[in-house]
């Protein structure tokens, strides 16, 4: 746990949060984590190939929970850890194209976009470096630290801090054009959604359970719903944060908070078209017709992305510290902190495959083609493929 300003009080994950006096002894430094189960036998139909591993950091146990998820751009892949340190990385060969030291550990990032590669410090301060060469180019200075990625998009930087605001800079100048105040519980959870730009409108959820809509121009904000009601008497069963990344595609957004629910809203009328019970704060994946997730108990779920039906949930993980999902094809690629990497599919959540790592994971996997990139714990980037 860390305060910020003395107000804010930032809660690290662990999986059985709910009770009150497991978080007693979480915050006395106890481990009270429940212990995985033994991996079950599977039968593999699918062929995990190790390609490559390459050192990229010092060895970090500040990681957990960060949005460190490395950025594939072109035959580039971009990395940052909490340590500072940013890279740029030729996905094929594993060799090093440039590298930065920043003086701040990175809490988030890298986005990468329009020429630039972005990062959070925990310094309060956005990052902008050259993705050709990593030089610095730029320093934003915020309210807090930004635990979500900061947005890139048409010439600006939007950055959600960890007290409850959303900046605006101009990207060319550096300078601040506006600053939408949202505010914040007292006690939020050590993750972060990011904003998502569409159109002329900036959807941002908070550590409150509200969604807003802010004008992209201006930081007005036009509407405000609010996904999940906090209940309960403690600080602790009244959280509900948006951690997990909307995801919008046409008319329907698609989030879900922790301690509240997963859904699918209509944009335009505000109202839910399904909604479903949920304790999630990692990132959904979504493809043409489902939406996956792993929720705060390691269980991965499938659900109808019209209905809401779940298709299936996969419990045999649990307790392992999943990463949240990622989509390769038919598959869905999950790393734990016991250093596995696992291979679902898609069709019915069955086990295909896995592979042993060098270290935990606890960033997601970014996935291009049929190629899988992890970066672990113990400070290395590797390479499979699925055969």
């Amino acid at each position: 746990m860390v305060f910020t300003n003395r107000k804010l009080m930032v809660l690290g994950l662990c999986v059985a949060l709910q009770a009150c006096t497991q978080i007693d002894d979480y915050m006395l430094g106890k481990d009270n984590t429940p212990k995985p189960s033994p991996l079950p036998t599977i039968t593999q139909k699918a062929n995990l190939v190790d390609h490559w591993s390459l050192p990229v950091s010092k060895p970090s146990k500040t990681s957990t929970y960060l949005k460190l998820k490395p950025v594939i751009r072109g035959s580039t892949i971009y990395t940052a850890n909490a340590n500072g340190m940013v890279q740029a990385i030729n996905r094929v060969d594993g060799h090093v194209l440039w590298s930065k030291q920043l003086k701040d550990g990175v809490v988030s990032g890298p986005t990468v976009s329009e020429g630039l590669v972005a990062v959070g410090t925990n310094r309060s301060k956005v990052m902008l470096l050259g993705a050709t060469d990593g030089s610095e180019l730029k320093s934003l200075k915020v309210s807090g630290d930004a635990l979500s990625k900061p947005v890139i998009k048409n010439h600006k930087a939007i950055v959600k801090t960890i007290d409850g605001n959303l900046y605006a800079f101009d990207l060319k100048t550096g300078s601040k054009l506006w600053t939408s105040e949202h505010g914040t519980p007292h006690l939020i959870l050590k993750a972060s959604s990011s904003p998502v730009v569409r159109g002329s409108m900036v959807l941002v959820g908070f550590s409150d359970g509200k969604l807003d809509a802010v004008d992209v121009q201006t930081g007005r904000v036009d509407w405000q719903r609010s996904i999940a009601y906090a209940s309960g008497f403690s600080d602790v069963e009244r959280l509900v944060d948006i951690d997990a990344d909307p995801i919008v595609q046409g008319d329907i957004v698609y989030l879900a908070t922790y301690q509240g629910y997963v859904g699918a809203m209509s944009l335009s009328t505000g109202e839910f078209l399904w909604r479903k019970p949920a304790s999630v704060y990692k990132n959904l994946a979504l493809d043409a017709n489902t939406l996956y997730l792993t929720d705060s108990n390691d269980v991965l779920w499938a659900f109808n992305k019209q209905s809401g039906q779940v298709k299936w949930k996969q419990e045999s993980l649990k307790a392992r510290g999943l990463t949240e999902p990622v989509l390769m094809g038919h598959y869905l690629i999950v790393g734990d902190k016991t250093g596995f990497l696992h291979v679902v599919a898609t069709q019915n959540g069955e086990l295909v495959s896995r592979a042993q790592l060098s270290g935990p994971i606890d960033i997601a996997p970014a996935v291009a083609g049929n190629n899988i990139y992890v970066m672990t714990a113990n400070g290395k980037l590797n390479r499979f493929s699925v055969s």
